[in-house]
């Protein structure tokens, strides 16, 4: 279908594959573009899905429940990811919990931004959360719970800041949101991104394989560097989206480190207008950004002391991965409840 014709490029540090990679490893990574798989991990009916005009493309997003009557999340997905990485945590909240899930610029079914590679090079996440406000207000939503997830997280603190001076907004959900240090984020602008950008392709498909391993913002390790049984209809979702994000993924990061000095003034902010936090986060997640570089001490400490203790819950997915929502869908669903059901006189979860 059309979709499939999206997934091009995959970066690979080296051009060929090992001299004994498995043929048949091979042949099953080009049969996941042609394969007679469901492109939605919605079941059928779950949701509804729309576009909102923009004068950058269209966004594609998809609705679930009674948007008027009870708060939705606003989820925020990961790069390089899509509104399908919340298929299993939303279905393991209860069924009248609504949501809204946008696809960014370039991701899912969402148009890739009308932009250039000089001045406009991306669409910035204090844009992205204006529109998608927008649709929230088109859909009917009078109170919103914006959810990010890793990269996703900054534009829900950008529409949690934005809804929280109109009154519609008491709470925000957060997993795996970082705060960078700025030689954290030389690092991401400097030599993350330019890997990722203008990613190259092989005659021998090895792109495609390199996808399947892939393990950002997806559900492999901490004991294993390849899906378990359980995860491989995840892991293909996850490497359907890292195809369809090869394009102008990059535009994404620009936009994550592009937001990263207003994250604390909107921390602030919210917590002057007495908006409830939960952090989530993912222990084998958390100790690979200290050891590459990104330092979630060094954020989660930051974080910590621009959110008074008693507006902020923290809770843990012991050995999570970036894919934890999806493994661990069932705890992180029992954190949501909980968080929501939380009143501020409550004891502090930490």
């Amino acid at each position: 279908g059309a979709s499939h014709a999206r997934c091009r490029l995959v970066w690979r540090p080296q051009p060929m594959p090992r001299p004994h990679a498995s043929l048949c490893a091979m042949k099953a990574a080009l049969l996941l573009l042609v394969a007679p798989v469901a492109m939605a991990a919605w079941p059928p009916g779950y949701v509804n899905r729309s576009f909102h005009q923009t004068p950058k493309g269209f966004l594609h997003y998809v609705v679930h429940g009674d948007v008027a009557h009870t708060p939705p999340f606003v989820f925020f997905h990961g790069h390089p990811r899509s509104t399908e990485m919340f298929h299993d945590l939303a279905l393991q909240l209860p069924p009248s919990q609504p949501f809204i899930a946008v696809d960014y610029f370039g991701a899912g079914h969402s148009d890739e931004c009308l932009c250039n590679e000089t001045a406009d090079e991306f669409v910035t996440y204090n844009q992205f959360a204006v529109w998608v406000l927008d649709i929230c207000a088109d859909v009917g939503a009078t109170k919103i719970v914006p959810f990010g997830a890793l990269t996703g997280g900054s534009p829900a603190i950008e529409l949690a800041g934005l809804a929280a001076e109109k009154g519609l907004v008491e709470r925000l959900i957060l997993f795996e949101s970082y705060y960078l240090k700025q030689k954290a984020k030389q690092y991401v602008d400097n030599i993350y991104i330019p890997t990722i950008r203008h990613m190259p392709k092989y005659q021998n498909g090895s792109h495609l394989l390199d996808a399947w391993f892939r393990p950002d913002c997806g559900p492999l390790g901490p004991t294993s560097q390849v899906p378990a049984v359980e995860d491989l209809d995840r892991n293909e979702i996850k490497t359907i989206d890292w195809l369809l994000n090869t394009r102008t993924g990059w535009q994404f990061k620009m936009a994550w480190t592009a937001y990263n000095d207003d994250i604390i003034p909107r921390f602030k902010q919210l917590s002057a207008k007495g908006v409830k936090m939960l952090f989530l986060y993912a222990e084998y997640a958390d100790a690979l950004g200290n050891k590459y570089g990104l330092d979630h001490d060094w954020s989660e400490a930051h974080i910590n002391a621009a959110v008074p203790e008693e507006l902020r819950k923290i809770s843990r997915v012991k050995n999570g991965t970036e894919g934890a929502l999806e493994q661990n869908s069932t705890l992180v669903a029992r954190f949501v409840k909980e968080f929501m059901a939380w009143q501020q006189d409550d004891d502090v979860m930490v």
